[in-house]
């Protein structure tokens, strides 16, 4: 028999007494795919990342400059700490449409302690454990209940907007104390502590689900929940799990938007809900769950975080930029859509 590194396509299997050959020469793991490292394929959008800062730094002034590219790691880095916990959820093949309104109602508790009380720690404390707990009452209903979780996010999102907005009698909780507010302003090397924030979240919340049993665990729901349950995957407490998560990181975004806009209010995370899920679906997140990275994440949201930026430097007024950034989401998804129809075949 021909040996399978020469044997050609169709190619007839013949008897021979001769010994078999080996061919020796190894393929690039660059050509070879089940030689590439895991992290190759969460590279696939750097390409584009890397395209449009080169296109959008011919048509604009000033795109490059440190004190910009500063600039456009900081006002992404609330929706960089949000866009991992909807990472989380993704990968189990749901959805969270509550994170803006989870935002708001972390950052209007944490406020509302700091400002009554003067106490920062506090503050932080009250407005994690407020979007934790709404995570988990959401994770709790999806999780247990047969509800798809778009109809209860989308739900949560009223109710935990609402309900934000009445507590704190529909107006901003200010002022913060002024060394609360230089979070989000000042920092070593120039980078505000924020994007530092984001950075080590990031870096972490990669190790947990690279490197921890409850990560596999979250990877395996998604891929396909019926398997999962049978290996002894707790499917439940597993999808309960990851809103929870999404809660708390959607609450420590809300804590750090309060310090950039030295206060809060109840609708303040809302218009930042289609740039958190974007990053996710640009980033090559699957939309349908087991499949994807935060290092991938990180790569939308910056990719959001240009486009963003360079369309500001172009003087494009804002319906224009949300039409810019609908299409390219759109056509993401799409591409994730056929990518999987191509996979399965006709």
């Amino acid at each position: 028999m021909l040996p399978e590194s020469v044997r050609g396509e169709g190619t007839a299997e013949v008897p021979s007494t001769a010994p078999a050959t080996y061919s020796t020469k190894r393929t690039s793991w660059l050509r070879d795919p089940a030689r590439r490292p895991g992290w190759f394929a969460d590279l696939s959008m750097l390409p584009a990342l890397v395209a449009l800062i080169a296109v959008l730094s011919l048509l604009t002034d000033g795109l490059l400059t440190p004190s910009n590219i500063v600039n456009v790691f900081s006002q992404s880095a609330v929706v960089a700490i949000a866009a991992i916990g909807a990472t989380f959820v993704i990968l189990t093949g749901g959805i969270d449409l509550s994170t803006g309104s989870v935002i708001g109602a972390g950052g209007v508790a944490g406020a509302w302690i700091i400002t009554g009380t003067g106490n920062v720690p506090a503050g932080v404390a009250a407005g994690l454990l407020t979007g934790t707990a709404i995570g988990l009452v959401i994770g709790a209903v999806v999780a247990r209940l047969p509800v798809v979780p778009f109809a209860v996010t989308l739900a949560a999102l009223y109710v935990v907007s609402g309900g934000t907005t009445l507590l704190s009698h529909g107006r901003t909780i200010a002022p913060v104390p002024s060394g609360f507010i230089g979070f989000s302003i000042d920092g070593p090397g120039g980078v505000p502590y924020s994007v530092w924030l984001a950075v080590v979240l990031y870096a972490l919340a990669q190790l947990v689900l690279t490197r921890t049993a409850w990560g596999r665990r979250v990877l395996h729901v998604g891929a396909n929940a019926e398997v999962a349950r049978v290996s002894g995957v707790s499917v439940t407490r597993t999808k309960a799990s990851v809103y929870a998560v999404a809660g708390l990181f959607s609450a420590i975004a809300g804590i750090v938007l309060t310090s950039g806009l030295a206060g809060a209010g109840a609708s303040m995370g809302g218009p930042l809900l289609l740039n958190i899920v974007g990053a996710v679906v640009l980033g090559g997140t699957g939309l349908t769950g087991g499949r994807g990275s935060l290092l991938r994440t990180g790569i939308g949201v910056l990719f959001l975080g240009f486009l963003s930026n360079g369309m500001s430097l172009l003087g494009l007024a804002s319906f224009d930029q949300q039409i810019v950034t609908g299409v390219i989401i759109f056509l993401a998804a799409s591409a994730d859509g056929l990518h999987r129809r191509l996979k399965r075949g006709p």
